[in-house]
């Protein structure tokens, strides 16, 4: 879980239902901005939004939800991203940029947990909300730049694991053996999710191994087919990455143990909720970056006019299986019809 320690005031923030439409982002790449408003009406607030690569689809699915928001709201909305998810230096500069323009609130989905704190020391001294979106910024290394960060927007990654611990144990018998395949080991989001699919399952399941595949299809594929050849008792892997659930569930059918071994993963990408839908791996934990970035203006919206608001807010996720994932295969990015997210900052 994200234990995001902030010296502010928390007022519970009313709930409002608020309907999701997945829209498109057009003309929106890495390193160019997207306007909510034709003309860039001067009037309208101006938001920054600094996320990670947009040709991936995670990230790019919270960049269609900012825009999305952003059009609802008559927010002006300006979108840069880095190159990579390792492009630290490339990132930072072009929030420098971004800084200087002067906006009304930045939305930050940093490369590492520390490369945006510099450029964001001047906006932090001038008063202008920080919404932190995705990755958390390492808030000690925060205070002692002289960074506050408004709020925190994203996934609570024991939560995914639990989730994911709690569809396992749906799919398979009481004392299983099942086996995980985890990310980068120093990775905060992949030891989080880790943590809650163990604790959740402990009692209840035996985890027999864990090893690294580096958020890597190929090298996932490679270790499931070591493990299954090894182990033929294992029921089940768990992997908190919805590409490498698609190597593992390669290995598992090549090894002729489709529908015998469970594979679950987070992320509910689209090539996850596909394959579930056509009888392939049973589950994913679903988690929504559109959201994410819905709720990072809503929450820019909210400090601008300058209302309390939560100090840490967690996007829900949903365990997709075959009996809901074509729902939510066709409203993808957003979340499926009759899962309603209350908007958390009104």
């Amino acid at each position: 879980m994200n234990k995001l320690t902030r010296q502010r005031t928390i007022r519970t923030a009313a709930t409002a239902a608020v309907s999701i439409l997945a829209v498109s982002l057009a003309g929106c790449s890495a390193g160019t901005t997207a306007s909510s408003t034709d003309g860039g009406d001067s009037a309208a607030p101006r938001v920054a939004f600094v996320i990670k690569p947009l040709d991936n689809t995670y990230f790019g699915a919270m960049a269609k939800g900012a825009q999305q928001a952003a059009d609802d709201a008559g927010i002006d909305l300006t979108v840069v991203a880095a190159e990579n998810v390792t492009d630290d230096s490339g990132q930072a500069n072009k929030l420098n940029s971004l800084v200087t323009a002067g906006y009304d609130c930045y939305v930050v989905n940093p490369t590492s947990q520390t490369n945006l704190l510099t450029s964001l020391v001047p906006v932090s001294q001038a008063g202008t909300p920080i919404v932190n979106l995705d990755l958390p910024i390492d808030l000690d290394a925060a205070k002692d730049a002289g960074v506050t960060v408004t709020t925190y927007v994203g996934t609570n990654n024991e939560t995914a694991g639990a989730a994911g611990g709690e569809a396992m144990m749906n799919l398979v018998a009481a004392d299983s053996q099942v086996a995980i395949i985890g990310g980068l080991v120093g990775d905060p989001g992949n030891i989080a999710r880790l943590k809650g699919f163990e604790d959740s399952v402990d009692g209840t399941l035996t985890v027999t191994q864990t090893v690294a595949a580096d958020f890597d299809k190929a090298k996932a594929k490679s270790a499931a087919a070591t493990i299954l050849r090894a182990n033929p008792d294992i029921k089940g892997f768990f992997t908190p990455s919805g590409d490498m659930a698609m190597g593992i569930q390669q290995a598992v059918e090549e090894e002729g143990m489709k529908g015998k071994v469970a594979v679950v993963g987070i992320d509910g990408t689209e090539d996850q909720l596909k394959d579930i839908v056509a009888g392939g791996q049973p589950a994913a934990i679903e988690q929504f970056p559109y959201l994410m970035g819905v709720q990072s203006v809503q929450a820019c919206e909210a400090a601008i006019s300058g209302k309390t608001i939560p100090e840490t807010v967690e996007t829900p996720v949903l365990i997709v299986t075959s009996e809901n994932a074509e729902a939510a295969l066709e409203a993808l990015p957003a979340p499926p019809a009759g899962f309603d997210v209350p908007n958390p900052f009104e």
